[in-house]
């Protein structure tokens, strides 16, 4: 057991283990807990009993209700020893209930139909049992794959159509169970002429009570007025003289078939297995996917509301396994499907239970009553039943469709609306087609209005990792416009990619010198479906009429196979791909500086760039006399990481590397420095040790000034000295100025 359901780890278990307390103490607290949550776990059960084996079922409810009570009881039982939450207490599900409700009803229609009414029994017994070993095996499944993370991704408006529809079925079930008769024109028509009017109108005062009791603030109130109506009809019926006998045919009692007895449903449905119809299963089997869907947002709802109230972090994995296991037992031992239960788990740790004992107990109550047969069941006050039933379903009701319309969107709860209709007035089959169709035309539209250019600039605001003489800097700042760089995120479809194609468009005609480059980095991009990969070919082609590049960088190898099968990367002309992004935008900046027309600043000497740096002609001849030129080959170091910051360099030709030795021991790749520029000014005027390593990547030229010759310029030529730092100063701030405009650029 332990290799099959490991407790929950790190910080998980941690909080739930200060929830737990002395886990091995069973308290008082807990044995109140264990007491209590039978009561209204054995009412539910009966309720939900009833309304699988009312109608045609009839006959077989003492088999139903050993049914409910087995998955109520082996389920508590399972979730106690086994869940993550030490106080956990689980329970059968109205809303799985009101789809195997549906199920058996149309299976046994469907039989009586085709004249077998004596498969519709045990038909139907296999069909609920089925689904338990149904939900069982999936829910297993989900937690080993951990598929609860994918699971809260479920739309919210798809679990309120189910919720919803499961509302309605409960509701026109407890009508049934009340009335004796399905929700119908005619029903209708006989209350209007009063007849059902005795049990309807105890059951809504039972189920109004039973709601204001739910919503007291008092955690035994619910479970008292449980107790107390149910033994309050029976009494008033005596006290009346009514006979038994005749309150059961009235509708007032629970109605059992004569010698009847509630004997294990799986050693019953074994005798009976040659009726079983398993085809007239199979056809209904699309059920078993809205029970599935129901059962497990169920539990994922459950989760959240006792992660917010007990203030736990629970592991859904190891929750979804629990369940699975619980429902696999239960259906092999003949029970019907259970999950979680918020209320009676919540009401326990209200209550003070932190032990397994309140779950372990509540689950041995929950069996209790097979041990006594069926008699005391024939006082089981029908009315309850039915209230219990109309309480949970008006609430549910409420809860989704009155209240829904306040909190959700207009979309989303249109959405809800239509899989609530569909399966109202069909099938739950039908309402999982709609439910997917409508999560996939949400997801469509709603992805459609996320942009997918997460960010958008131009050269003048965003540069390469390559420091370039000012010079080329200035005209790569007034020409910057014409590199466009877009950055794109997300997944790529063919609404998304259209709106892509019309974003550029608008761009690259808003400019009124002209797009040269544009760059789209898919770093961050998580896919491309085929009719986008079309949609960028005709962005190929309006590059091609435009007559600007277009650069493609950080493709994901999903993307690239996409686009390469598509045809898009079969041509070289005007598409270039690069690795990354700073590879993208420096191939870029050369090729807008070799077509620039201010070629005569390209061809400046190292001479002429100081002159126009110092200011004067005659301090140039002056700044020979302290520094020191030196000639160096690739893989030579200007300096190294951790060397003294004693000297600074002028970068007079070549090309060198700024490297940073991280921690981890590799080296990253700072910036790139061509030629007329500065290096190791930050460490001479802090006077720390070099921050980083230069190293040279092609015959390169230095002038060393160091710090002696620097002090000695400004006792000697304090002119010189003066003109000196202010270049020194003005190749800062130009770079601070442009490192401001470019994460200003980013914020946007």
């Amino acid at each position: 057991m332990n290799r099959l359901f490991r407790p929950p780890t790190s910080s998980a278990s941690t909080r739930l283990r200060g929830l737990a307390g002395r886990r091995g103490v069973l308290t008082a607290q807990d044995v109140v807990s264990g007491v209590v949550a039978p009561v209204v776990i054995i009412a539910t059960s009966l309720s939900y009993s009833a309304l699988i084996f009312s109608g045609p079922l009839a006959a077989y409810l003492p088999i139903g209700i050993g049914s409910g009570l087995i998955g109520a009881g082996l389920g508590a039982i399972l979730f106690a020893t086994l869940s993550g939450l030490p106080f956990a207490v689980a329970a059968p599900d109205s809303k799985a209930i009101a789809v195997l409700a549906s199920m058996a009803a149309l299976i046994a229609t469907h039989l009586l139909s085709q004249g077998r009414p004596e498969q519709v029994g045990p038909t139907a017994l296999a069909a609920v049992i089925a689904g338990s070993l149904v939900v069982g095996v999936t829910s297993y499944a989900f937690g080993v794959l951990k598929l609860g993370r994918w699971i809260r991704f479920l739309p919210y408006p798809v679990i309120g159509g189910f919720m919803a529809a499961s509302g309605w079925f409960l509701t026109s079930g407890a009508i049934r169970i009340l009335t004796r008769e399905p929700l119908s024109l005619k029903l209708l028509s006989d209350v209007a002429s009063g007849r059902h009017m005795g049990p309807l109108a105890v059951g809504a005062l039972l189920a109004a009570a039973l709601a204001r009791a739910q919503r007291a603030r008092h955690p035994l109130a619910f479970p008292a007025l449980l107790v107390l109506g149910t033994s309050a009809i029976p009494l008033a019926l005596f006290v009346l003289g009514v006979p038994a006998p005749q309150a059961r045919e009235a509708g007032w009692l629970l109605h059992l078939p004569e010698s009847s007895s509630v004997s294990s449903p799986a050693v019953w449905l074994y005798g009976a297995a040659g009726l079983i119809d398993w085809r007239e299963i199979l056809r209904y089997s699309g059920d078993y996917l809205a029970l599935i869907t129901v059962t497990v947002a169920t539990l994922l709802l459950s989760i959240m509301a006792i992660e917010v109230e007990a203030n736990a972090e629970v592991d859904l994995d190891q929750e979804l396994k629990v369940n699975g296991a619980a429902n696999a037992v239960a259906g092999l031992a003949g029970g019907t499907v259970g999950t979680l239960s918020v209320s009676r788990t919540l009401f326990g740790y209200k209550t003070g239970a932190r032990s397994r004992g309140g779950g372990l107990i509540a689950g041995l109550l929950c069996l209790l009553p097979l041990a006594f047969g069926p008699a005391p069941l024939g006082y089981v006050p029908v009315p309850m039943l039915g209230a219990l039933l109309l309480q949970l379903g008006v609430a549910m009701l409420d809860e989704w469709l009155i209240r829904g319309w306040r909190s959700m969107q207009r979309a989303d709860y249109l959405q809800l609306i239509a899989i609530f209709l569909t399966i109202a007035c069909f099938d739950f089959v039908a309402g999982v087609g709609v439910g997917v169709i409508a999560a996939c035309l949400t997801f469509a539209v709603n992805t459609s209005r996320v942009r997918l250019v997460k960010l958008g600039m131009d050269r003048s605001n965003f540069a390469s990792r390559v420091d370039r003489p000012n010079y080329h800097a200035e005209t790569l700042r007034r020409q910057g416009a014409g590199i466009q760089i877009m950055w794109l995120h997300g997944f790529i479809f063919f609404g998304s990619a259209h709106n892509l194609l019309m974003h550029i468009k608008e761009t690259v005609r808003g400019e009124k010198g002209g797009c040269r480059s544009l760059i789209l980095d898919f770093r961050q991009v998580l896919g491309i479906d085929y009719s986008a990969v079309m949609t960028l070919l005709k962005l190929r082609h309006f590059a091609e009429r435009e007559g600007f590049e277009l650069v493609f960088s950080d493709l994901p190898a999903n993307v690239a196979h996409s686009l390469l099968k598509g045809g898009l990367l079969a041509r070289a002309n005007f598409l270039h791909v690069f690795p990354n992004l700073d590879a993208a935008l420096e191939w870029c900046e050369d090729r807008l500086l070799a077509a620039s027309t201010d070629l005569e600043e390209g061809r400046r000497s190292t001479e002429e760039w100081l002159k126009a740096e110092l200011g004067a002609p005659e301090l140039l001849a002056g700044l020979k006399r302290y520094y020191t030129a030196i000639d160096l080959q690739p893989g030579d170091y200007v300096f190294r990481q951790g060397d003294p910051g004693d000297s600074l360099f002028l970068l007079s030709s070549g090309r060198v590397t700024i490297l940073f030795h991280a921690p981890d021991g590799h080296d990253v790749r700072l910036r790139s420095m061509l030629s007329h520029t500065l290096l190791g000014e930050m460490g001479l005027y802090r006077d720390m040790p070099r921050g980083a390593s230069v190293l040279v990547d092609e015959p390169t030229v230095v002038y060393r000034f160091t710090n002696e010759a620097m002090a000695r310029m400004e006792r000697e030529a304090p002119a010189l000295a003066h003109a000196f730092h202010r270049f020194v100063v003005r190749t800062l701030a130009s770079r601070l100025d442009f490192a401001n405009r470019e994460v200003a650029g980013l914020q946007r």
